[in-house]
């Protein structure tokens, strides 16, 4: 996971005015614009905000605006185990067999393996790995962020406020409620307002 903090955000001094800090988690490729709306409100609500994120390409309204950090999990999902393993079997290891016998036919008719090797292997990663990935990508990701959690610095510097804000990251929200009880964890995109759960903290 990595964060960009070039407006050099800082956590509260000792003696200042804590203000109010949400953690937002969303995992699509493609954020929802409910989600995005929800980011800004919070914003506007005057939230250090905290956005966990596979990619921050289409978040680009939010990055380097002040008081918010984004976290990136997705290249530490490219170097998951389990996808490097179907990169070698499915489709690394093919490639190099397949123009292999392709320079050794010399033009034959195994000059055509590569495209028919590559073909294979997109349909599978596409109908077999990812639809029986998907069943497990959640959890894969709450343990990537999992092992990222000291820069979130969640400790030290509580949050009030956790929102996951689709499926794919509802196991790491439900993980992080179970570890901080306390705060208020939700899977609504239309959560109370932070100066309410700060009064009622």
């Amino acid at each position: 996971m990595t964060f960009d903090d070039a407006t050099g955000n800082q956590s509260p001094t000792v003696g200042a005015p804590r203000t109010p800090r949400a953690l937002l988690l969303a995992f699509n490729h493609k954020p929802h614009e409910k989600v995005v709306a929800l980011a800004e409100r919070l914003l506007d609500e005057g939230a250090r905000l905290d956005v966990v994120v596979l990619s921050d390409a289409n978040w680009a309204d939010l990055v380097g605006r002040p008081n918010v950090r984004l976290f990136t999990l997705g290249a530490a999902e490219k170097r998951h185990p389990l996808l490097r393993t179907e990169r070698i079997v499915v489709t690394s290891g093919p490639r190099r067999v397949a123009r292999g016998l392709s320079r050794l036919a010399g033009g034959g008719p195994a000059s055509g393996l590569s495209r028919r090797q590559e073909r294979l292997s997109r349909a599978f990663h596409k109908r077999v790995f990812m639809k029986a990935y998907s069943n497990v990508r959640p959890l894969v990701l709450s343990r990537l962020a999992d092992k990222r959690l000291s820069e979130l610095d969640l400790e030290r510097d509580p949050v009030d406020l956790i929102v996951a804000s689709d499926a794919l990251s509802i196991t790491l929200g439900w993980r992080l409620a179970r570890r901080f009880p306390k705060v208020v964890a939700t899977t609504s995109l239309d959560p109370p307002p932070l100066a309410q759960l700060t009064a009622a903290a």
